[in-house]
């Protein structure tokens, strides 16, 4: 009985074969986690520079408050008509939140009047990419941007 394992524990046939029947699972995995963590990348500096924009279009107009559902418009389609498709999966108007800050400028740190006004546009959403981010990790990633912007007027 001791020859016949023997044998098979001489031969060194087929080795390379197991080894990558055992790591190529692990590699085809680590590939498309580097590429969906990429792609989810690619989504969040899709989301940043969307809610960039809008900030910067709202803090243009004199009245924002009134500008508040077209800026929500712009920020997920990238049109102020809003004739578009959201520019991220499952992304929509609702998702973005709008709030202003003032802070006290009277002892002159700051350029302008006494109270300098600013816009904050931010989203938290669910990303859906491949998948394989979302099977490894205990929780679904989210994609979150936050943009402050100056209201400054005088634009629209």
């Amino acid at each position: 009985m001791i020859q016949f394992f023997r044998a098979y524990r001489d031969d060194r046939k087929g080795g390379l074969v197991v080894e990558a029947a055992l790591l190529l699972p692990l590699l085809v995995a680590a590939g498309l986690g580097v590429i969906d963590a990429s792609y989810m990348m690619i989504q969040n500096h899709k989301v940043e520079s969307q809610l960039s924009l809008a900030a910067n279009y709202i803090s243009k107009s004199d009245t924002p408050q009134n500008r508040e559902a077209t800026a929500k418009t712009l920020a997920v389609t990238g049109t102020i008509s809003g004739n578009g498709a959201p520019l991220i999966t499952g992304w929509s108007a609702n998702d973005v939140s709008i709030a202003y800050v003032t802070t006290q400028n009277a002892n002159g740190e700051y350029r302008g009047e006494d109270n300098i006004q600013t816009v904050q546009l931010s989203t938290r959403i669910e990303y859906r990419g491949l998948g394989i981010l979302s099977s490894f990790l205990p929780t679904k990633p989210m994609l979150t941007a936050s943009v402050q912007e100056r209201v400054v007027g005088g634009g629209l």
